[in-house]
């Protein structure tokens, strides 16, 4: 498998530093510049990687003095290692991002550095081992090309221009990039091995967050964190399995960081890697043309600043409207769905992709400047696993709307399907189940606070008082998203969008029709769902000034 997904690999490369190994390079043979880079790159990688200590033996000027260095490192620099040194063209130092160049003499053009790398190394210094020594700092992210023309092994003129030009040609270049990636690879192989084959796909089609293999869910945002800190882009690779009885998979894998767009000159680099994990498996073997990656990211990395969370039929639409009337607000959502919802096609209901986000999605998003953007999604507060979701979300602002809670009875059963009625939610009756603890509003808020969303996140705000107040009310809500507090001319009172429910005089006729014992039940359920409620809107309609002051109230309710 290693040399039958190299041979398309080396077609798409066209780097001249970084020849591209072939299966003879796993083998002992002539010592030919590609098996030269591919022994450094195995030594690299068994001297422990980015989570060895090589990389703090890089010495800009002089070697360094290993009498200093802790007794791991005096280890680490004299076992199987030797220093190597290379006079550096300053342009590289800048377009790498040293942290040293902000200590050279303006008119120095070249610069000593030097450093220990395992002695397989010492003919390919500048080539392999010295661009991932300084990404292994983790000082940037930035891609490390090779010095080429930057480098030189003796104290003589640079050739400035030839070096800038190589710089702008090297860090842009696509097609060198699909080489780079594979000698990133190489020299850190059990790093990137260690974060391979976590299920992406791992929570349930029926419900959201009730999977019972949350080990999955761990497992791959436990790969991720490990990725991301360790310089990688961690990718979900879907494909096929030729096999007696064909299977899909969609498995984690980390990749060194892409600071540029995925082009197809990158995909046999990515299914050669998939190939060489996946041979571990004799009985598995990978469908090439069914190979799909998409990059993932954390949905804390979503530039959501604001979200309205419920309660559900009791004004979200209405509400998240009239917010995207303001000039530094911005709603987003599918622009044919009449409850201004889908945003990011309905990536918070999706039950597959719940603990990672394709980063395509994200980028997606064009907010205009100055502009904080926000969704609408009632069902994040009413499962557990939606309000987990909003307290990871750390700079999203949370609004939950309310209204009386009769009004909120009727709507929630005129819309649902088959439509309930008064008379049989009080006789508990298939097919019509009713939820009353969605309204349960405190408990929803006191669990948000417990998973870690601040009080200071969290408006909660009433239909009848925004209605009321008109502008005021809106532009006290945007003071609270962060959207300033100067008044606007053209801003409007509230409309009254998503307005689905039908028959409401039936409805106000039956429900006063009901039995006594009826009406004690629902009234028993009331009490239940506004418990607390009148605090929580006295002290979450203060001004944006005065939430802070709230901190002292929470710490009073039991929980």
């Amino acid at each position: 498998m290693w040399g039958t997904a190299f041979l398309p690999l080396a077609a798409a490369s066209g780097c001249s530093w970084a020849p591209l190994p072939g299966d003879e390079d796993f083998r002992d043979g002539p010592p030919t510049v590609e098996r030269r880079f591919t022994r450094c790159a195995v030594a690299l990688d068994a001297a422990g990687g980015h989570q060895s200590g090589l990389f703090q033996t890089l010495a800009f000027g002089a070697a360094p003095d290993v009498s200093v260095f802790s007794d791991e490192m005096v280890r680490t620099c004299s076992e199987g290692l030797i220093f190597k040194e290379v006079f550096i063209n300053h342009r590289y130092l800048a377009a790498t991002e040293a942290p040293e160049m902000a200590r050279l003499d303006g008119r120095q053009k070249w610069v000593r550095v030097g450093a220990c790398v395992p002695k397989p190394c010492g003919e390919v210094f500048a080539d392999l081992a010295l661009p991932r020594l300084l990404e292994w700092r983790g000082k940037s992210e930035r891609y490390h090309p090779a010095p080429g023309p930057c480098a030189s092994e003796e104290n003589s003129e640079f050739n400035d221009g030839a070096c800038y030009a190589f710089l702008n040609r090297e860090i842009f270049w696509e097609h060198c990039m699909a080489g780079t990636l594979v000698w990133r690879l190489l020299s850190d192989a059990s790093f990137f091995d260690r974060l391979f084959g976590a299920q992406i796909r791992s929570l349930p089609e029926d419900e959201l967050g009730a999977s019972d293999q949350p080990e999955h869910q761990q497992a791959a945002l436990a790969h991720y964190k490990a990725c991301r800190l360790g310089g990688g882009s961690y990718f979900g690779v879907h494909f096929n399995a030729m096999a007696q009885l064909a299977e899909g998979y969609e498995l984690g894998m980390c990749l060194p960081s892409l600071h540029t767009s995925w082009s197809p000159s990158m995909d046999p680099m990515l299914e050669w890697w998939l190939g060489s994990r996946m041979s571990r498996f004799p009985d598995i073997d990978v469908d090439a043309d069914s190979v799909q990656a998409f990059e993932l990211v954390h949905r804390s990395e979503l530039g959501v600043r604001w979200a309205v969370v419920g309660l559900g039929r009791s004004g979200t639409t209405s509400l998240a409207a009239w917010l995207d009337t303001h000039p530094r607000l911005q709603l987003l959502h599918h622009p044919g769905d009449f409850f201004r919802e889908g945003s990011f096609e309905y990536l918070f209901r999706r039950s597959h992709l719940e603990h990672l986000v394709r980063k395509a999605e994200i980028q997606a998003v064009k907010a205009r400047p100055g502009v904080l953007v926000g969704i609408k999604e009632p069902s994040l507060l009413r499962s557990d696993r939606g309000r987990q979701m909003l307290a990871e979300m750390k700079r999203t602002k949370v609004l939950i709307i309310v209204k009386n809670w009769a009004d909120w009875l009727k709507s929630s059963l005129l819309f649902a399907t088959p439509a309930c009625t008064p008379e049989s939610i009080t006789r508990l009756e298939d097919p019509c189940p009713f939820a009353f603890q969605e309204a349960h509003v405190l408990r929803k808020v006191q669990d948000l606070h417990r998973k870690g969303v601040s009080t200071g996140r969290i408006k909660v705000v009433h239909l009848d008082a925004l209605l009321e107040e008109g502008p005021t009310g809106l532009q006290r809500i945007a003071a609270f998203l962060g959207a300033g507090n100067r008044t606007h001319a053209r801003l409007g009172p509230m409309g009254r969008e998503g307005n689905v429910a039908e028959k409401e005089v039936e409805f106000w006729e039956e429900l006063c029709s009901l039995p006594k014992e009826s009406l004690q039940q629902l009234e028993r359920q009331r009490n239940a769902a506004t418990d607390g409620l009148a605090d929580l809107l006295r002290r979450s309609s203060a001004k944006e000034a005065e939430i802070t002051a709230q901190e002292s109230y929470w710490r009073t309710v039991e929980f």
